[in-house]
C-alpha cells in the first residue's frame, strides 16, 4: 500500500495545544473529535483537529479522513515536524461509515510494526487487494446510493479452480504470487477499481479477495444484465490466461456467479449469498463459466431458448451466408486471397446484437455445426473460383476456439477438402493470439496436427493479445495479421513504429506479414514503405457477396 506523500507543516501557532507524544483519538469525518483514545503527553480536550494542529496540517488531515473513509484502506503518512513538535506519523483506519481511528505518533524505527497490524483490517496481505470486509462496508454503501437512483448494480463472485492443486508443484510463496498477479488483471480489466476519490458510480468499480479461492467484483451501475455478463465473461477470460512461475504456465479454471440488484436482493447479505449460490453453479456446469443467480436466469434462459431455436432454425434452413474480402499483395496489388466472412441471419440479428448472437452460438455448441456448414460451403465456392481458371487463389478460414479444441478438427477440414478436390495449400486457417496461447500449453498440438494436413495457419488480430514471441517463435504459423487498431494509428509516430515491430518481428521469424483494416492509400504507402506483404481493407474492396468476387478479380488481372 503506498502511503500519501510527505507534505511539509510550519511551526505550530501559539495556542496548539498538541506538542508531541502519542496521540489515538476516534475521528470523524469533518474532522471532529468524538472520542478520546490515548493523549499522551499533553492530554488535550480539543473537539476538533482545528484545535490541535495549524490550519495547513489540518486540512491535509481532514483530506485524508475523507479518503479513508471512501476507500477503507488502512494508509499512513509520515509529517516532518518544526519546534516544538517533532516529526510524527499519522495512521488512518476506517471504523465505521463516519468514524476513523487517528493513531499520532512520534516517528521512529519502530513505527511500522503497529502500521502492520492496522493494514490487516482492510487489506488482503497476499494480494494487496481489499478484503471481504472492504467489500461488503463498501457494497453496504453502494445499495444505500443506488437505492435514491433506482439504479440497477451487479455482485460478482469468481471461484479459482485447480490452483490448490498447484500447490505441491509450487509452494505457498508462489502462490500467493500467482494470486497477486490474477488479482492485478481483474484490477486492469475495471473502471475505476477501489477509487480512493469521490467518483460517479458510473466510473467505478470494487474488487476484493473474499476467500482463499475467491475474488468479489461490485459493478455499482450498469444498464443490464447483458453488461454485467460481458463484463464477468472478460475477467474470467483474462484470469483463465497463463500465469508463468520459472518458465512454467500455470493455468486456472474461473468460475463466476452473478447477482443482480435489485432483482436478485436489496441487502449486502442477500446479494452476496446469491451471487455465491451462482458461482457454485458454475462450478457445476462445465458448459459455463458464468452463472446468473436463478432468479435472474429463469427469465434470460427463456430468451435463450427463443434465441437457440432461432440459431438452430436458420441453420437447417441454410438462411446463413458468406461474405468474402479481398487481400492483396502489397506490391502489385494482384488478390492472392480471399478471406471468408459469416453473415449471420437477418432474421436473428436483426432482433439482437452479433455479440450476444456469436457469445450464445458459442455457449450452446451451435457454433461448431455452423462452422462445418461454413468450412464445407467455402471449399466447394473455392473450388469453382478455380474452374473459373482462378487456379492460384488461396480462401482463409476463421476457426473458433471451440472449433480450434475439437480434436476431429484436421478430419473435419480433410473430409471438406476431398470432398471438393482441393489441395491443402490452398487454405488457410485464422485464429487469434488467445487460441494460440491455449495450444501452446500442449505443446501446440493443433497447430502441428494442422500443418501435417498441409493447410496455412494466419494469426489474426495480431498486436492486441497474450501471445508471447517465444510461442509465436514455437507455433510454426505461417502469417500474422497486423489488428485494424495499430494500422488506424499508423498516422501518428507510435502507431507507426507499433506496426513496424509487428511486421520486422514477422520477417524475422520467417513469417508473412499482413496489415488488415487498410482505408486510405495513405496507410498503405506507409505499410508498404514499412515491409508489409499484403494488404486488406475498405481501401481496395468492402465485403463482397460471392458473385461479385468473380469481377473483381478480372478487374485485378494484368
Amino acid at each position: 500500500m503506498r502511503s500519501a506523500p510527505d507534505i511539509a507543516v510550519s511551526a505550530k501557532p501559539s495556542g496548539v495545544r498538541h506538542t508531541g507524544g502519542n496521540l489515538a483519538l476516534i475521528v470523524s469525518g469533518d474532522g471532529s473529535i468524538e472520542q478520546l483514545l490515548q493523549s499522551g503527553e499533553s492530554c488535550p480536550d480539543a473537539s476538533s483537529i482545528d484545535d490541535l494542529w495549524p490550519a495547513e496540517a489540518a486540512a491535509r488531515i481532514r483530506h485524508n479522513l475523507r479518503r479513508a473513509l471512501r476507500s477503507r484502506q488502512y494508509f499512513a503518512e509520515a509529517i516532518p515536524g518544526d519546534e516544538p513538535a517533532p516529526a510524527a506519523e499519522f495512521i488512518y483506519v476506517a471504523q465505521g461509515r463516519n468514524r476513523v481511528l487517528l493513531i499520532v505518533r512520534d516517528a521512529s524505527p519502530q513505527a511500522g510494526a503497529l502500521s502492520h497490524m492496522q493494514r490487516l483490517a482492510y487489506v488482503d496481505n497476499a494480494t494487496d487487494l481489499p478484503n471481504r470486509e472492504f467489500l461488503l462496508e463498501e457494497l453496504g454503501q453502494v445499495i444505500d446510493q443506488l437505492r435514491l437512483r433506482e439504479h440497477r448494480a451487479a455482485v460478482i463472485f469468481i471461484h479459482l479452480d485447480e490452483i490448490e492443486e498447484q500447490r505441491s508443484a509450487f509452494g505457498l510463496g508462489q502462490l500467493q504470487s500467482i494470486l497477486r498477479e490474477l488479482g492485478s488483471r481483474l484490477k486492469d480489466e475495471l473502471r475505476g477499481p477501489n477509487a480512493a476519490e469521490e467518483t460517479d458510480p458510473e466510473r467505478r468499480s470494487i474488487v476484493a479477495r473474499v476467500d482463499y479461492r475467491q475474488f468479489a467484483v461490485v459493478l455499482p451501475s450498469i444498464q443490464s444484465g447483458e453488461d454485467a455478463e460481458a463484463v464477468t465473461a472478460r475477467l474470467t477470460a483474462r484470469l483463465q490466461e497463463p500465469v508463468y512461475v520459472n518458465g512454467n504456465a500455470v493455468r486456472v479454471r474461473a468460475c463466476a456467479g452473478i447477482a443482480l440488484l435489485p432483482q436478485d436482493g436489496n441487502d449486502v447479505k442477500t446479494l452476496c449469498e446469491h451471487a455465491s449460490a451462482a458461482m457454485e453453479d458454475a462450478r457445476t456446469d462445465r458448459g459455463s463459466s458464468v452463472v446468473f443467480h436463478s432468479g435472474t436466469v429463469r427469465l434470460r434462459s427463456l430468451q435463450r431458448q427463443d434465441l437457440e431455436f432461432e440459431l438452430r432454425t436458420a441453420l437447417d434452413r441454410e438462411e446463413f451466408a458468406l461474405n468474402f474480402l479481398p487481400v492483396v499483395d502489397a506490391a502489385s496489388g494482384q488478390v492472392t486471397t480471399i478471406e471468408a466472412l459469416l453473415r449471420w441471419p437477418e432474421s436473428v440479428v436483426g432482433a439482437h446484437s452479433t455479440r450476444k448472437v456469436i457469445l450464445l452460438a458459442e455457449r450452446t455448441g451451435l457454433i461448431l455445426p455452423i462452422g462445418d456448414w461454413v468450412l464445407g460451403s467455402c471449399c466447394e465456392q473455392l473450388r469453382a473460383w478455380h474452374d473459373a481458371g482462378f487456379d492460384d487463389l488461396r480462401l482463409s478460414i476463421n476457426l473458433s476456439l471451440q472449433e480450434f479444441a475439437r480434436p476431429d478438427l484436421a478430419d473435419r477440414i480433410s473430409g471438406a477438402l476431398d470432398a471438393s478436390g482441393l489441395a491443402p495449400d490452398r487454405i488457410d486457417t485464422e485464429f487469434n493470439e488467445k487460441t494460440l496461447c491455449r495450444d501452446a500449453v500442449s505443446g501446440f498440438e493443433v497447430c502441428n496436427m494442422l500443418r501435417s494436413l498441409g493447410v496455412g495457419l494466419v494469426v489474426d488480430d495480431y498486436g492486441l493479445g497474450p501471445c508471447s514471441i517465444a510461442e509465436l517463435a514455437q507455433s510454426g504459423v505461417d502469417a500474422i495479421k497486423v489488428d485494424n487498431t495499430l494500422v488506424a494509428q499508423i498516422g501518428s509516430t507510435r502507431g507507426k513504429a507499433a506496426c513496424h515491430a509487428a511486421i520486422s518481428l514477422a520477417h524475422a521469424l520467417g513469417l508473412t506479414a499482413i496489415a488488415e483494416g487498410v482505408e486510405t492509400e495513405e496507410q498503405s504507402a506507409v505499410l508498404r514503405e514499412l515491409g508489409a506483404d499484403r494488404l486488406q481493407g475498405f481501401r481496395f474492396s468492402t465485403p463482397l457477396e460471392a458473385a461479385e468476387v468473380t469481377a473483381f478479380l478480372e478487374s485485378r488481372i494484368g
